[in-house]
């Protein structure tokens, strides 16, 4: 098995070596694709990430009826996180609201200390974060209509509309990167196909002496594996290089530091792992799908 395994391996790389015009074509093809593939699973990822982010950050908040005797604040807590949706919430009294609003004004903040206790205007409020699965718009309308809560914000349809963007950017780019490992294949396949044309005399030879299919085959499996290997090498360098360069100038963010980017390692290891098993599935099953097709013979 060794035996015919070396034999294998140095007549794919023969294969590669006396059809080197047709091979690099294959070869350069499949570096295109898989270019354009890692430039898309960079954005998804990051599109992912910067997704999760925005879930996490969108607080629902909750504002709570004036009427509503401190007594039952824990009834109504336990109401409100009991409807679907609902991650965690935190209270808030009147005096931390009011602490947070004097925080927010820095030194100018200390002009509202005269509204502490009886005179204090703001509301008691819950802060609601939401699951990463349920819409924040379905989940606020919930939980206004929960008896006691007085009004329920978070920012806006536009907020919600952005995330539902983002979701499409990132099933569109999925879609698109499946179509490109599609196209890999066709351009293996088609290669090996006028390989496997170009040494019928060969091949037919290699029958004449008692080779089976599988041994007749093999090479050609490799060679499409080796092509595959070969056309992903410049992917794998430009995704390190390119989006290390990226990160550096964007400071590792987009925009502000909500829109964080992923960090370059592990990311882009894993992003050319994908690659790299990419480029051998796509090997593998382009030749054998033109093997199996144009190499039909029975013993």
């Amino acid at each position: 098995m060794l035996r015919a395994l070396r034999r294998h391996l140095k007549e794919a790389v023969l294969g590669i070596t006396r059809h080197f015009a047709m091979s690099l074509s294959a070869a350069s093809a499949v570096t295109v694709t898989l270019l354009l593939m890692s430039i898309l699973v960079l954005i998804i990822g990051n599109v992912s990430q910067i997704t999760v982010n925005l879930q996490e950050s969108v607080t629902i908040f909750v504002r709570i009826d004036n009427e509503v005797l401190d007594s039952d604040i824990p009834e109504l807590q336990r109401l409100v996180s009991s409807i679907d949706g609902v991650k965690s919430i935190i209270y808030s009294d009147k005096d931390s609201e009011l602490d947070k609003l004097i925080e927010t004004f820095g030194e100018d903040g200390k002009k509202f200390e005269s509204y502490r206790g009886e005179n204090n205007p703001l509301s008691r409020v819950f802060e609601v974060e939401v699951k990463n699965n349920y819409k924040i718009a379905d989940v606020s309308s919930l939980i206004a209509k929960v008896p006691g809560i007085k009004e329920a914000m978070f920012g806006g349809v536009s907020t919600e509309q952005f995330i539902e963007s983002l979701d499409m950017v990132r099933n569109g780019g999925a879609l698109i990167v499946l179509a490109l490992g599609l196209l890999d294949i066709f351009l293996v396949s088609n290669t090996i196909r006028i390989t496997i044309f170009a040494r019928q005399e060969e091949i037919a030879i290699m029958r004449h002496v008692g080779a089976t299919n599988g041994y007749v085959r093999t090479p050609f499996v490799l060679e499409g594996v080796f092509i595959g290997i070969l056309g992903s090498i410049i992917p794998m360098i430009v995704t390190i290089i390119g989006y290390n360069f990226f990160y550096i100038a964007m400071d590792g963010k987009l925009v502000t530091g909500m829109l964080t980017l992923l960090p370059v390692f592990p990311f882009t290891l894993w992003v050319n792992a994908l690659l790299i098993t990419m480029s051998i599935v796509v090997g593998f099953v382009g030749s054998f799908l033109s093997v199996n097709k144009n190499l039909r013979w029975k013993r």
